[in-house]
């Protein structure tokens, strides 16, 4: 024989191998009870035992959520992080306008107060000022 034909002898071997084991075969008679009463017992040793919080990551539906929400959350998070200088710094700014305007303001109240003073002065003898003001 010839190194092909020997190949294709063990790959005809090989198939009806193949064949014979995966040929479709007749489920015994109490085989569905056989799988319900494992699953059922394999159910109750889980619940005795108190599953972990992490064996429900190994549901697919599950697993893509918490990867949805963690990914979620490192973004918004990260946006976040990026607007804080930002917001500082117009904090800054709103606090230095604010103060500029208590020092105008608190200037123009001193002013009006040297004026108040200015005008009700017992030493003030000019009359002419004083109708001044009244008119």
């Amino acid at each position: 024989m010839t190194k092909e034909e020997d190949t294709r002898n063990e790959i005809t071997q090989l198939e009806e191998a193949l064949h014979r084991t995966f040929r479709r075969q007749e489920a015994p008679p109490d085989f569905a009870e056989h799988v319900f009463a494992q699953v059922a017992e394999q159910n109750s040793l889980r619940h005795a035992a108190g599953d972990p919080w992490w064996k429900a990551l190994s549901i697919p539906v599950i697993r893509w959520a918490a990867i949805t929400a963690t990914a979620a959350s490192l973004v918004i998070g990260g946006i976040h992080y990026r607007n804080v200088p930002r917001e500082r710094a117009r904090g800054k700014a709103a606090k230095q306008q604010l103060m500029l305007a208590l020092r105008i303001a608190g200037s123009k109240l001193q002013l009006a107060k040297a004026r108040v003073n200015e005008i009700n002065s017992p030493q003030n003898t000019n009359p002419r000022k004083n109708e001044e003001v009244k008119d």
